[in-house]
């Protein structure tokens, strides 16, 4: 059997629809996808019409995958520059392909190639389509040619499609120098097309879906080719006259639409595809190029025929083509309101710019057509609907998220309103008076969906309002009467006057007028009203609670009903989005009112455990509640203990790798654990079971390094010698393996730092045979000798051999000895010591100077001559830090208390983990040992283990500068 042959038959299994023979086939196809002409064998089974479709269509998907995969030079295993050539030079044979499915995948590959090739490997790839194209159209009579003409125009949109997605300037502009040449030759055949429908008298519906196919492919190019392919394209003859003939035509579809009769309903689609197509050429022209595009003449044309459409029709219930259209002209306005390149400023203030405001305020946006937008958009695009209210009813959930949805660039209402935003906050001046006036005139409106329009038209412009209506009055007065109106009509009223509080309680809302707006939150969360009305309730309430203003004391007084009405709402709503949200507002509330949530707290919990059960598939409210149980645990405080067993399977399963939800539940459930540690009074068997887990994920590597080096230095500082026969051996072992090159100094600090406080909490009786086997020690000896890292990480390091020779010097002197003979080097003590002094005086913090000090003076109670013999510089750092520092009694001082805080650890709470780490420091030798006292106690010492004081004298201290032990004496007192 030939290659082909055999790949023929490996084809046929892969299209079968048996599950076995279907897998030995696709791993037959991938052990072969590198081997050479494997594509180009795909690609000849492709264009053999004469198998089957199923065959063919796993032929093309398969050299497909492969173009992805290895056509790039600096692929792994690129396919050769042979094969590819003849590939290339098979791909425009097949624009006859009579299946569209096989045809529409033949044109995305050659798009891919395109991308990959053109100009340099294929520079008459498009010079050969427009051939075709116009060889296809000369021979339109020709059902073949008429299909080739259809292929290969829609072949060459998905390559212009794929040439304008390279971002390099380079590729930009090749595609630059092309358009002209493309653009002319599509453009022929968009306006033949058009032509021939609208001067068609023939009632044959083939021939008019004919004439739409091809003019509907050729402008979906045109669109590419003009926005992309000339920027400066208002000097350029060609396409300014087909921006005007986009109109033009724009004009004559929306009345051809018109004459289509109903039963021809596919006509009416492919006439809305142009209408909606034309649109995004304008969109896309302004997106592109703002400035170009006012500068186009026939521009004002463009918005007054848009803006003439939203003037006349402001029915929401119009068919959607029609609603896409007057979007389109909505956004068209938005970007002349908004569009950064239309804002003159002091520092932007260009011809070009002056000119573009120019033809937007006298040819568009003129005073009394700004009056008139307003109007339009707050009296016909703004207002709910009866289908809104029957929405409403039936559905109030998917209606209140559907309101809360970032949808404005699809749906007509959104859009209006974001356009409303822009209007007002561009002519702030112009329309404040009229948004003042018609605010005055809803005491008695009986319309309504007016009356809703107003007012939201008054919360969206809150920003730019705020000096001109006194909220605090009109919240007093109209809106807290208007909420007490129970009649079911009202409820759209009801629902928007909690929706604009919202909007303006972070704005100008008074302290003195929160109460009221407390007051109208709980009265409209209360379980008879409308489920809409509470969910948009709940939202606002979270942005009064959310305001830098908010004080716990005024809204104490209302806490109590806000909880037993949250409840029974999220008792109520089925939806997981409706629940998190709901979620969301609770722990916001939790977490501001701190202490004053106690007496509420077990209403809180109690709807938690079944919530999660029913969360199981939903990770992101499964987040949510280990979002508020961490807010309830921080705000109890020592209280949280109770939470204690339904907190810890939460935290067990959240973290547990094994688990298909930990990966979004992780970040969530570390929040939780830190929590419950830094609250916890003292340790449990239940909080110690989650040790081994901590130091398990601290093995695993840098991805959650920094959380669990704090949540078991929580540990240490609860119970360090409980959570060292937890997992002692594994957690030093774990720390070990995370030192060594390639280590961040950010990384290196935080590690150290933790070992500092391991050194403080744990005695080297637990922990200083771990240090040694598991290679710690040594590591760190290697780390510093080698001097490779920045002197800040190496004096972090030495902290920590201060720490060690602190508690007990003979333990690290030995261990340091015995490395130095694993070594070979014998004299690693002294080089060490010696290195230590050389870096002292890159230790900044006090604190530090002191332990660095106190390490070396430990390490100098010795009769090993190596290490005596940097008695004078040590001699020199005791001067040096005796007098930076003035020390009480004890040895202590403020400025030992100054740490820098990591920013991450908020120690502004009284937390029983603040405590405990106040306690701590307490017990510090840096806090608790006089330094005049430890060095008077160190020379002694030393003169006893070195035949005497005289003899110590003799032979070490006669070796000091007698001026610097002279100024040494009154500071040792």
């Amino acid at each position: 059997m030939s290659a082909r042959d055999v790949l023929l038959s490996v084809l046929t299994e892969a299209a079968s629809q048996e599950q076995a023979r279907m897998k030995n086939a696709v791993t037959q196809l991938q052990q072969w996808e590198t081997t050479p002409q494997f594509n180009a064998t795909l690609q000849d089974i492709f264009y053999d019409k004469s198998l089957d479709t199923n065959i063919r269509w796993q032929a093309i998907i398969y050299l497909k995958n492969g173009i992805d995969k290895y056509w790039r030079k600096t692929a792994k295993n690129a396919i050769s520059p042979e094969e590819k050539t003849a590939i290339r030079s098979r791909l425009l044979t097949a624009l006859d392909e009579e299946q569209k499915p096989l045809a529409t995948q033949n044109a995305v590959l050659i798009s891919k190639i395109a991308r990959f090739d053109f100009p340099m490997d294929w520079p008459d790839l498009l010079t050969t389509m427009l051939d075709i194209v116009r060889q296809s159209t000369a021979n339109e009579s020709d059902p073949r040619a008429r299909l080739i003409q259809q292929r290969s125009l829609y072949t060459l949109h998905l390559i212009v499609k794929g040439l304008i997605s390279k971002t390099l300037a380079a590729a930009r502009k090749q595609f630059q120098q092309v358009a002209p040449d493309l653009f002319s030759n599509v453009v022929n055949i968009y306006v033949r097309y058009v032509d021939m429908l609208f001067a068609s008298n023939s009632t044959n519906i083939e021939h008019l879906s004919g004439y739409l196919e091809t003019s509907h492919m050729a402008l979906k190019c045109l669109r590419r080719v003009v926005v992309h392919g000339f920027p400066e394209f208002s000097t350029s003859e060609g396409p300014v006259a087909f921006f005007r003939l986009a109109l033009e035509h724009l004009q004559k579809f929306m009345t051809f639409k018109e004459s289509i009769p109903e039963q021809c309903s596919f006509l009416v689609t492919a006439v809305d595809s142009h209408i909606k197509l034309i649109g995004k050429f304008y969109l896309d022209l302004m997106d592109a190029h703002p400035r170009q595009f006012i500068l186009t003449p026939g521009a004002g044309d463009v918005l007054r025929f848009y803006w003439g459409l939203l003037a006349g029709n402001g029915n929401e219930q119009s068919a959607a083509p029609a609603q896409t259209t007057l979007i389109q002209g909505l956004l068209l306005i938005k970007k002349t309101l908004k569009d950064p390149q239309f804002i003159l400023t002091d520092d932007n203030s260009e011809p070009v710019l002056i000119r573009c405001r120019h033809i937007i305020e006298n040819e568009f946006m003129t005073p009394e057509t700004t009056n008139k937008l307003a109007e339009i958009l707050i009296t016909k695009y703004m207002r709910l609907t009866e289908n809104d209210l029957d929405e409403w009813d039936s559905a109030p959930e998917e209606w209140a998220l559907e309101e809360e949805a970032d949808s404005w660039k699809y749906q007509l209402r959104p859009c209006a309103e974001k356009v409303f935003m822009d209007l007002l906050s561009s002519h702030r001046a112009q329309l404040s008076p009229l948004l003042v006036q018609l605010a005055g005139s809803t005491a008695s409106m009986p319309d309504l969906f007016l009356k809703d329009s107003i007012y939201c038209a008054i919360g969206l412009g809150s920003h730019d309002m705020y000096g001109a209506i006194d909220f605090d009055s009109w919240l007093n007065g109209q809106l807290s009467q208007e909420v007490q109106n129970a009649d079911t009509s009202y409820r759209i009223i009801r629902r928007r006057i909690a929706w604009m509080i919202g909007k303006w309680v972070s704005v100008n809302v008074s302290k003195s007028a929160r109460p009221t707006v407390y007051t109208i939150m709980v009265h409209l969360l209360r379980p008879e009203e409308h489920l809409a009305v509470r969910l948009a309730t709940a939202m606002s309430l979270r942005l009064c609670i959310d305001d830098w203003d908010f004080e716990p004391a005024s809204f104490a007084p209302f806490l109590e009903r806000t909880v037993q009405s949250l409840r029974q709402v999220i008792g109520e709503v089925e939806e997981p989005d409706s629940r998190m949200r709901i979620l969301n507002c609770m722990s916001l509330i939790v977490e501001r009112m701190d202490e004053h949530i106690a007496p509420y707290a077990q209403q809180i919990i109690e709807l938690l455990p079944p919530l999660w059960q029913e969360a199981a598939d939903q990770n992101l409210l499964q987040s949510a509640i280990l979002v508020i149980m961490t807010k309830l645990v921080e705000s109890l405080k020592s209280q949280s203990v109770g939470l204690h067993a339904l907190v810890m399977p939460l935290i067990r399963l959240s973290v547990d790798p094994s688990q298909e939800a930990h990966v979004y539940l992780m970040d969530d459930g570390f929040e939780l654990w830190l929590a419950t540690l830094k609250t916890a009074q003292q340790s449990t068997d239940e909080l110690l079971s989650l040790v081994p887990a901590a130091v398990s994920l601290l093995s695993e590597g840098m991805d959650h390094m920094r959380t669990m080096l704090k949540i078991l230095q929580s540990y240490l500082m609860l119970d360090a010698e409980r959570a060292f026969q937890a997992a002692g051996a594994a957690l030093i072992n774990g720390v070990a393996g995370l030192l060594g090159d390639g280590l961040r100094s950010e990384a290196s600090v935080a590690i150290m730092q933790f070992m500092d406080i391991a050194a403080l909490t744990c005695p080297l009786r637990i922990t200083g045979d771990h240090y040694i086997s598991s290679g710690l020690l040594n590591k760190i000896l290697s780390i510093v000798m080698a001097k490779k890292e920045t002197n800040v990480v190496l004096t972090q390091y030495l902290c920590f051999f201060a720490r060690l020779a602190v508690e007990n010097s003979d333990y690290l002197s030995n261990a340091i000895n015995n490395a130095g003979q694993q070594f070979g080097q014998p004299g690693l003590l002294s080089m060490l010591t010696d290195l230590w002094m050389e870096k002292f005086d890159n230790v900044s913090h006090p604190k530090h100077r002191k332990l660095h000090a106190m390490g070396l003076t430990a390490m100098m109670r010795t009769s090993d001559p190596s290490v005596l013999q940097h008695l004078p510089r040590l001699v020199c750092i005791w001067g040096d830090v005796l007098n930076e520092v003035n020390e009480n009694g004890t040895g202590d001082s403020l400025v030992y208390w100054r740490e820098a805080q990591d920013d991450e650890d908020d120690t502004s709470e009284e937390t029983a983990e603040v405590i405990r780490r106040r306690e701590l420091l307490k017990r510090d030798p840096v806090h608790t040992t006089n330094l005049a006292h430890y060095v008077k106690a160190s020379i002694v010492e030393c003169e006893r283990l070195n035949g005497g004081a005289e003899a110590f004298q003799q032979q070490w201290l006669s070796k000091v500068d007698p001026l610097i032990l002279e100024s040494l004496t009154p500071l040792l007192g």
